[in-house]
């Protein structure tokens, strides 16, 4: 939500995982090869059955063929695009399929490595391209319950109930539907997770780069301050001498003074321990911080700070962390996209622990979502005429907060608050989100 923070829109319906390359699915139908050869050569020299070994090699060596032009044709590092992966997924089913043809279709048991090439495609390709090859897989499978050579056998092949024939039909259709779309979903849920991490380690780089620019401030002050120094005593030199011209000798004294406060300014930066700004800031001005990275809503923004028990003896104090900052601005960035008027950020702190409540008068979260809050790129928020269309849209954004304020040690939640739930002394009825530290995780010591 951070306008001062962008980061490149990644929409979770375009999160297929890039094609294998064409040396890793070359190596797959080698291997694919080498079983079928063997079975063939198991069946028929092994156990003697009545095979059609003629027209079994011709298939087998139609799928070397293809192997074989393929490496010459392309190197082995070429990288097959989604159309490619699923156009020889497709020939691999078609030469299962007519290997299945010659001996003995569905009854064959080798016809359950038809779910091979379909679950394949679940996991490497989009959803529409493994619907397309399931849909051919299925047609396959019912060509070749109706069309097919006798199974091999030794003497006459024994007799099939109907009913078994067509129970193996609908299993291998359910199969085909089911599994595919169990790995689809799995892996779909990986690949949306790993994109998310990676673009909250891209803002966690940001920041500490950001947070880095300090120690930076304070080489650069450390390397200066020799110069500054030989330009002050020079300059001392100069309007301590008689001979000078009474025109030069002001500005050699504004010269000298200019020089005095470049090395004031700089010593400030360097002494980063006595700047509360750079270095340590109290609770409620890191919530203000937060604020301030939140972005302009034209929201009004109310902050409160107070003691929670009598044990609580005074404010905290904690080192400026770019990570809390960020992720707090985030929450209290999207509070103000969707809230009415007002956000409540309300912070109390304990002995134990600090509290941070960020909430807002809006339609609150949606109730069909709640419980899976948190998880990238699923919608935070009641439709309220705002689309989550921006970099943060989708719930990356609040992903990001979560993860980043989770290492510093917090606990986050969230939910609806009821209409007579009192923030801040306000009844907002919106949503709220609240995170939990323990104090001695959060306060900087003394």
């Amino acid at each position: 939500m951070s306008q001062n923070a962008p980061i490149d829109a990644i929409d979770p319906n375009t999160l297929a995982a890039p094609a294998v390359r064409l040396r890793v699915q070359a190596a797959l139908r080698w291997m694919a090869i080498a079983g079928q050869a063997a079975a063939v050569a198991i069946v028929y020299l092994g156990f003697g059955f009545d095979l059609p070994v003629v027209a079994t090699l011709i298939v087998i060596g139609l799928a070397v063929a293809l192997n074989i032009a393929l490496l010459v044709l392309f190197p082995a590092n070429h990288m097959l695009t989604q159309r490619q992966t699923a156009l020889f997924l497709a020939y691999d089913m078609v030469q299962l399929g007519l290997l299945l043809f010659l001996t003995g279709g569905l009854l064959n048991p080798f016809s359950l490595l038809l779910l091979a090439p379909v679950t394949i495609s679940a996991s490497l390709l989009n959803a529409r391209t493994t619907a397309i090859l399931v849909l051919f897989a299925g047609l396959i499978v019912s060509l070749l319950s109706i069309f097919h050579a006798p199974l091999p056998w030794l003497g006459l092949p024994p007799e099939i109930p109907e009913l078994l024939r067509i129970g193996m039909w609908v299993a291998l259709l359910l199969a085909m539907v089911f599994i595919p779309t169990y790995v689809w979903g799995v892996s779909r849920e990986g690949r949306r997770m790993s994109a998310a991490l990676t673009a909250t380690r891209s803002v966690l780089a940001r920041e500490q780069r950001l947070s880095a620019l300090d120690g930076l401030a304070a080489a650069a002050a450390h390397q200066l301050g020799t110069p500054l120094g030989t330009i002050v005593l020079v300059s001392g030199e100069l309007a301590g001498r008689d001979d000078l011209p009474e025109g030069l000798r002001e500005d050699v004294a504004l010269m000298r003074e200019e020089a005095m406060r470049c090395r004031n300014i700089l010593a400030d930066l360097v002494s980063e321990e006595n700047d509360p700004v750079v270095s340590q800031t109290h609770l409620r001005g890191l919530m203000e911080e937060a604020a301030l990275e939140a972005g302009l809503h034209n929201k009004e923004i109310i902050i409160s700070c107070r003691p929670n028990g009598l044990l609580a003896t005074r404010e905290p104090r904690l080192k400026r962390q770019p990570e809390l900052i960020y992720g707090l601005g985030n929450l209290i960035g999207n509070a103000a996209e969707f809230a009415d008027n007002t956000v409540y950020v309300a912070v109390t702190y304990s002995a134990q622990q600090v509290v941070v409540e960020v909430a807002d008068d809006g339609p609150g979260f949606a109730s069909d979502i709640i419980g899976r809050l948190g998880e990238p790129y699923t919608s935070s928020r009641s439709s309220k005429g705002v689309q989550d269309s921006d970099e943060f849209g989708l719930g990356l954004g609040f992903f990001i907060a979560r993860t980043l304020l989770q290492r510093s040690g917090a606990r986050v939640s969230a939910r609806n608050l009821k209409k007579t739930e009192l923030i801040d002394g306000a009844m907002p009825g919106g949503a709220c989100v609240r995170v939990v530290w323990p104090r001695q995780k959060l306060e900087t010591p003394f």
